[in-house]
């Protein structure tokens, strides 16, 4: 829910243009959807790809006094309504510099996050982790594009100590609108990879755009990244003092497995944690949980409590234990060749008594985004999977350059397939980008094996 409210005086102002409005105090806050629109709310019309706001403005203006419309869709409103129209450009970029307006009003310190993988689920690792000692406010789900950042930071409680964002990015500018957006006190890239390659076309551009975060860096504020050399002389090349930044990686770690349905302990800096997660990937967000932590003055006892109450997000990495000590690893949410590389050798590493390397499955589904590399990086892929001792299955026509063990047209046959090799203490890791479906080969391991 909504939490910003503005005068019109305010939204004028703030946003840059003329409005003939009454000279009142009144507080209105902001909605985009016509069906839950009240009176005191002014209506943001907001356009995608598939959906245009405008098409339900006369709805809206049913029900509220004021909404927004871009100039050129003024021919939509009705005309009874024309007085109540504020004008504006481009509705997105309004809604965004409310956003921006009730952020410099809040005291909350903003952390952005961005990366090639994981930045759900590091933020969701950071947030719990600051929530035991400050008053956090969160992206949910993965609302984290031009549309899903303003409502975030609208939607943030006055008394907010924290807010921590997600930023996405599917072309270059998109970090730097949202940064711009958010101007985060803390900026963090969380890695840098393959993923999006197919829009960007190399890693050169991926590491750019990713860059952007730190173009609003606050004054005083804190830059922290993964000690990528690629990104690190990208950011020197263009002055900026990565010195004075907090970066973070393993090569000071100590790890230790628990157990995979239990979690790790690691040791950092002398001080041993612990983290319900197994894995290199949780423990290096756990890494940059607690430089985070520290920096915003928290102590060590403080950030373990929170590091215990992490849970993975579902589709991230979670295990899911079944009968016959069948344990699969969930982690249908997406995939890039790096995140399979990182998930296989999780698999191989921390499973390394298993003997048989039919009780090592990877499902493979389809990695999107791949572009012009795609064939390339899939034989690369390929090369290296052969190199592991592990059963493939593929799913699909799409991952045609690796050759698996098995080859799946669909999820019905991969299914049948893992059907015959799963055996007494079988571990199955689900991996594949959202296109491919493999939830639903989750959903059939659990109803046959559960």
């Amino acid at each position: 829910m909504i939490k910003a409210l503005f005068t019109l005086k305010e939204i004028c102002e703030g946003i840059g243009f003329e409005f003939e409005y009454k000279k009142e105090e009144k507080k209105y806050s902001i909605c985009t959807n016509s069906k839950e629109i009240r009176s005191d709310q002014i209506f943001v019309p907001i356009t995608g790809e598939k959906f245009d706001g405008h098409d339900f403005i006369n709805e809206a203006l049913e029900k509220c006094e004021y909404a927004f419309c871009e100039k050129n869709k003024t021919i939509k409103v009705n005309k009874k309504y024309a007085k109540k129209v504020i004008k504006v450009e481009n509705t997105i970029d309004a809604y965004n510099k409310l956003a921006n307006i009730y952020r410099n009003r809040i005291n909350a310190k903003v952390i952005a996050i961005t990366g090639s993988a994981g930045k759900t689920t590091t933020k969701e690792l950071i947030s719990v982790v600051l929530s035991e000692k400050f008053n956090v406010h969160k992206t949910e789900k993965n609302f984290n594009n031009e549309i899903g950042v303003p409502k975030t930071i609208l939607e943030t409680p006055e008394d907010t100590e924290i807010l921590v964002l997600e930023l996405a990015m599917r072309a270059k500018g998109e970090i730097e609108y949202l940064s711009k957006t958010c101007e985060p006190d803390i900026a963090i890239i969380t890695n840098v990879g393959s993923s999006h390659i197919g829009r960007l076309g190399s890693l050169s551009s991926i590491i750019e755009a990713k860059a952007e975060i730190f173009k609003h860096l606050r004054k005083g504020g804190k830059g922290f990244l993964y000690k990528d050399d690629g990104l690190l002389s990208y950011l020197k090349a263009k002055n900026i003092n990565v010195d004075n930044f907090i970066k973070f990686d393993l090569s000071d770690t100590q790890i230790k497995l628990i157990d995979v349905l239990k979690g790790s302990k690691f040791k950092l800096e002398g001080k041993e944690y612990e983290i319900k997660a197994f894995g290199q990937v949780h423990i290096l967000n756990s890494v940059l949980a607690i430089k985070v932590a520290k920096y915003l003055g928290m102590k060590e006892d403080e950030i373990q409590k929170g590091l215990l109450k992490f849970s993975i997000p579902e589709g991230r990495g979670n295990i899911i234990k079944l009968k016959n000590d069948i344990c699969v690893i969930d982690e249908t949410y997406n995939a890039s060749p790096d995140t399979v590389k990182g998930a296989v050798q999780n698999l191989v590493e921390i499973w390394k008594d298993k003997g048989n390397k039919n009780k090592r499955i990877l499902v493979l589904g389809e990695l999107a985004e791949l572009g012009e590399e795609k064939d390339k990086l899939l034989k690369d892929l390929g090369a290296w999977l052969e190199k592991q001792d592990i059963t493939v299955i593929t799913v699909g026509d799409k991952l045609k350059p690796i050759k698996p063990n098995n080859s799946a047209k669909n999820i019905g046959e991969c299914c049948d397939i893992l059907d015959k090799l799963l055996c007494h203490d079988s571990v199955v890791l689900v991996k594949g980008s959202r296109v491919s479906g493999l939830e639903k080969v989750i959903e059939h391991l659990r109803r046959n094996s559960g």
